[in-house]
């Protein structure tokens, strides 16, 4: 079965047992999973999506709307990235938030590092609600993608 690589559109020929494992591309070294082909109408190609059945698909991408809702509302506290399980990330986000708060009230450049984390967290809970279920799971599920 032949694929095409999410990152460098390079063709890559995969055997049909490895639907729906997440594979290094050769050519880029980008990770992604390999499509499940689905049967559509007699004639068409084989739908290149990620399998609707698959349990660790839907539970991920389950989390969207919280995690972006969590980054517009409480974005600074980094809870978005707990939700994703970008511990992490979270921690970092936290504990600037945090400092910043603490120590804002003497020194300007805290309080500012603090209103970085709030927009950042804004931009990545509106990126998340906009963004389409597979390029989600892509990104945040098996890439890992800490920020943007």
């Amino acid at each position: 079965m032949n694929v095409a690589c999410p990152h460098c559109q390079a063709r890559l020929s995969v055997s049909p047992s490895q639907a729906g494992e997440v594979i290094a591309c050769p050519k880029c070294g980008g990770r992604f999973q390999v499509p499940i082909p689905t049967a559509q109408a007699a004639g068409r190609n084989y739908q290149s999506t990620y399998a609707a059945a698959s349990s660790e698909y839907q539970s991920f991408v389950s989390k969207k709307i919280a995690a972006g809702i969590c980054g517009i509302l409480l974005g600074g506290l980094g809870v978005h990235k707990f939700i994703l399980n970008l511990n992490t990330s979270g921690v970092i986000m936290l504990i600037v938030w945090l400092v910043g708060l603490t120590t804002g009230a003497c020194l300007i450049v805290p309080l500012l590092a603090s209103l970085a984390m709030n927009v950042i967290g804004l931009v990545e809970g509106i990126i998340y609600l906009t963004m389409p279920d597979e390029e989600f799971y892509e990104k945040y599920a098996i890439e890992k993608k800490e920020w943007f």
